[in-house]
């Protein structure tokens, strides 16, 4: 028996219609799945949007600090930077 190129590609013409039934059969979804979502998990979804929503960056805050360092009124209190510090390595 030749074997040649002709008869390769319809046997592997047939053997991808066959997977291709294959993937269907997997991939064919019920009408009666549902999908239910815990109010737990909506109350979650709705914080984490909101989360998203608030800016990373204190625009106002930074506005008034620039004003204070512009017109020399910003102290920096070491005291409280390091009691702030030392309060961290206290929580590790």
């Amino acid at each position: 028996m030749k074997v040649d190129g002709t008869s390769m590609s319809l046997i592997g013409s047939i053997q991808a219609a066959n997977r291709l039934k294959q993937v269907e059969k997997k991939t064919a979804v019920s009408e009666t799945d549902r999908i239910a979502v815990s109010d737990k998990a909506q109350v979650f979804q709705a914080l984490l949007q909101k989360a998203k929503e608030i800016p990373s960056v204190r625009e106002e805050r930074v506005q008034a600090l620039t004003e204070q360092i512009e017109r020399g009124e910003f102290k920096v209190n070491g005291q409280r930077i390091a009691d702030k510090l030392f309060e961290a390595y206290q929580k590790d």
